[in-house]
């Protein structure tokens, strides 16, 4: 009885542990990912989303101008933190793309994508926003 209760601890414990982790990805490719969540890069690259601004037209409403979604990122290697931001244009106008230096090292980030799009006025909760975008050495 003591052996499966000790099985069953180290079961949960390591269970537990995954849940916890970091999502784990690899520089230059795609990352999705949502609001206040953090990608461990195999490089020990840290990307976390921070904040996220949306001023883009609704669908189905007319607006003078199309608008932009901005995104907030905190990037950190090697205990070094730096904050980013990507503006992502709506009518396209614009390359969503920044780079910050961690170390010496310069990383490209660019966004592909800020979903959902706003259906009405409404604001989208941000635990709802999905981030594509990837971070690569430059």
């Amino acid at each position: 009885m003591k052996k499966l209760m000790v099985i069953m601890l180290v079961a949960l414990a390591t269970a537990c542990s995954k849940e916890t982790a970091e999502p784990q990805a690899n520089l230059g490719g795609k990352i999705e990912m949502s609001y206040a969540q953090a990608v461990m890069l195999q490089e020990g690259v840290s990307v976390k989303v921070t904040k996220i601004e949306d001023s883009r037209c609704p669908k189905n409403v007319v607006c003078v101008w199309a608008g932009m979604v901005k995104v907030y990122f905190s990037v950190t290697e090697n205990n070094v933190t730096k904050d980013a931001s990507v503006e992502l244009y709506a009518d396209n106008s614009k390359t969503p793309r920044t780079t910050v230096i961690l170390n010496g090292t310069t990383y490209a980030i660019e966004v592909t994508e800020v979903s959902p799009y706003p259906s009405t006025p409404d604001p989208i909760s941000l635990e709802n926003y999905r981030i594509i975008f990837t971070i690569k050495k430059v």
